[in-house]
């Protein structure tokens, strides 16, 4: 592997210094994800890669952090040899749809969507039970 480099849907490159992984390839261009070292602040788009090779067990794939990237700023890792199996990739890219859609609701304005919890109105007693219904 060498110029030239030949990138597959599911392979580890690192981008500048930090590792991606590449979702999706057209062309020139790539769709990659941030990967990180595990932290105790976990986000909800974290995908564990612990059933994965050794060297990525202490992983993670962030899928808030999709990237769209040239392939010529990629550089592979170990040689190409590093790779995920094509249910992680499933895993992380139903993240990203997630991610996405959660993203799109939290950017409407207050009042667009109606809250599932309602809490107690101000001077309600509740719901009235037993006597004559109150006019």
């Amino acid at each position: 592997m060498g110029k030239g480099q030949d990138f597959c849907r599911g392979q580890i490159a690192l981008r500048g210094n930090k590792p991606v992984l590449i979702l999706a390839l057209d062309g020139a261009l790539c769709l990659v994800a941030k990967m990180y070292p595990p932290r105790t602040a976990r986000h909800r788009s974290d995908i564990d890669l612990s059933e994965t090779p050794l060297l990525l067990r202490n992983t993670i794939v962030r899928a808030a952090d999709l990237l769209r990237c040239r392939v010529v700023d990629l550089r592979p890792m170990a040689d190409g040899a590093l790779g995920v199996g094509e249910g992680i990739l499933l895993r992380v890219e139903s993240a990203a749809r997630r991610e996405m859609e959660c993203q799109a609701s939290e950017q409407l304005p207050a009042g667009a969507l109606r809250s599932t919890w309602r809490a107690p109105r101000w001077g309600s007693c509740g719901r009235k039970i037993g006597g004559v219904p109150s006019e």
